[in-house]
């Protein structure tokens, strides 16, 4: 793979006014600066502010990161996971792996300094022991465990659907579309799996879903999961909405219910929502 394109093939700013060496522009990337999304708001996808491919890929790999820490501190956890789910949760660690191999060789390929691997405190502690604990009972409790499961599965799924547009080159762009698809069959199955229990939620994401109850600072990871999705309204072009009410109708000759039509798209989310989340386990 070309991967040295990741960094070379800057979005231009008026910073860079002309190319640099590969290396200087290493010292320029970091996080791109990109301004929260109000969440309740549908927006063509053309308005949203892009990322770099280096911006992109480092934060996927961050994502996968906390996916694997959290299925391996779960399985080590004794008692935590069902006999009967061991292996799917095996399955989905094996997934995530090789999702995070793959991002991380891509880096590395490119010659980009790699994020160091950060240690993981899924209580939302921080690692320190007098912070208060965001996440009770995570790798204690299965089903608040499966919560923070499902919630990091259906943001993989809304941060994929953003960041693989910002990838340039074209074979990590098409492994990081057939990722999307696995991630998404990973929210579904852990949504089944807390269904199974007598939780109050769909097989994919709705605003029927019963909330999921946690302290107020905590809230960031529902924000970057669903917040959202409950949006109904699409775009044909930027500022063109899909006039579903007109054409989408259903025997008695009404427009499809907004709950239905809300739950067949999945919508991005900003990488600066999405960022906040994750940053609550590091």
């Amino acid at each position: 793979m070309k991967l040295i394109s990741i960094l070379d093939q800057l979005a231009a700013t008026p910073a860079i006014a002309a190319p640099a060496p590969r290396r200087a522009l290493l010292a320029q990337l970091g996080r791109a600066a990109v301004a929260a999304l109000p969440l309740g708001v549908a927006l063509p996808a053309a308005a949203a502010p892009a990322d770099t491919s280096f911006d992109a890929v480092t934060q996927l790999l961050q994502l996968e990161r906390t996916q694997v820490a959290l299925y391996t501190q779960a399985l080590a956890a004794a008692g935590l996971i069902p006999v009967a789910q061991t292996a799917d949760f095996q399955r989905l660690l094996a997934h995530q792996t090789q999702h995070a191999a793959l991002l991380l060789k891509a880096l590395q390929d490119a010659g980009a300094l790699v994020p160091a691997l950060p240690q993981f405190d899924f209580s939302g502690k921080h690692n320190v022991a007098a912070n208060p604990e965001l996440f009770p009972n995570v790798l204690t409790n299965y089903d608040a465990f499966l919560a923070v499961a499902q919630q990091l599965e259906d943001l993989s799924v809304r941060l994929y659907q953003t960041q693989t547009v910002n990838i340039n080159d074209p074979q990590l762009f098409r492994a990081a579309l057939r990722i999307h698809a696995v991630e998404a069959q990973h929210s579904a199955h852990i949504r089944g799996l807390r269904k199974g229990r007598g939780a109050v939620v769909q097989n994919w994401p709705s605003e029927e879903d019963a909330a999921i109850v946690r302290p107020t600072a905590a809230q960031a990871l529902t924000a970057a999961a669903t917040g959202g999705e409950e949006n109904g309204v699409q775009y044909v072009t930027p500022g063109v909405p899909v006039p579903f009410a007109s054409f989408l109708l259903i025997s008695s000759n009404t427009a499809i219910h907004d709950p239905a039509l809300a739950e067949s798209f999945d919508e991005p989310v900003s990488s600066a929502v999405a960022q906040t989340a994750l940053n609550l386990f590091v």
